[in-house]
């Protein structure tokens, strides 16, 4: 038993060390001296949402549900409570969010993708859209976006091989340390599923490219807050992520 556990363990560990070592050929400190690129991205950057008019808003929605895998639908896992006559449901990774990635930014071709990338953005952003259907009329409502928060750390993502991962250098930190390390898969050209082991336990991104170039990552969670007959909210909260690729 001993042995058996010892071989496993060996092999993991050459895994691991093999799947690592395409990161060690770029020099992050080197590459980090080179200026990014000046932008600024609007919080809404690529962004689409629902018509708000009905039947619009069900209509525009529903374009989404074709671009759902199966390996997309068995990530998924919510929580829901009932407190005062109000549900709420919250999906910590949502693949179908209120807030969508626009499908113009879709890959393409994975190809696209591979190689390496700084980070230019790093923020959380929150997107409310309601619905009221009381006492007798539908109307839809739409509050400002808001920027809950962002960091300013230097980051660079190496996709290669399969395989995904993120050095970041934290505002204030002298060195890179690697903040995500794992397999990826690209589903239907615009989600990116991140794991490990097994496909149903990963996390899923959006994931696209702008008319510019720029590769934008969006990490969603979803809040649904339900009365009967009176009213619906959806609150996106979504971390993005947005690269420039370095030139190799």
């Amino acid at each position: 038993m001993i042995k058996t556990l010892t071989t496993v363990v060996a092999i993991v560990l050459a895994i691991l060390a093999a799947g690592d070592s395409f990161s060690q050929e770029y020099d992050f400190e080197q590459l980090s001296l080179s200026p990014k690129t000046k932008t600024a991205f609007a919080l809404d950057h690529k962004i689409v949402r629902p018509r708000l008019e009905y039947p619009k808003w069900d209509k525009d929605f529903h374009l989404y549900y074709p671009f759902l895998t199966p390996a997309l639908r068995k990530t998924q896992a919510t929580l829901s409570g009932t407190y005062e006559g109000v549900t709420t449901t919250i999906t910590p990774n949502s693949i179908i969010p209120h807030a969508q990635l626009d499908t113009n930014t879709m890959v393409k071709d994975e190809v696209a993708i591979t190689g390496l990338w700084r980070m230019l953005v790093f923020r959380s952003v929150r997107y409310v859209d309601s619905l009221y259907t009381w006492p007798d009329t539908v109307r839809y409502y739409r509050l400002p976006d808001v920027l809950l928060g962002e960091k300013h750390d230097d980051g660079f993502l190496v996709l290669k091989d399969g395989h995904f991962k993120l050095y970041v250098k934290e505002e204030g930190k002298q060195k890179f340390s690697k903040k995500i390390s794992s397999k990826y898969a690209i589903e239907h050209k615009r989600a990116i599923i991140l794991y490990k082991f097994g496909k149903s336990a990963g996390g899923v991104s959006q994931i696209g490219i702008d008319e510019s170039g720029f590769l934008i990552m969006n990490y969603p969670k979803v809040i649904e807050n339900v009365k009967r007959g009176k009213y619906i909210s959806y609150h996106t909260i979504i971390d993005q992520y947005i690269f420039e690729r370095v030139r190799e």
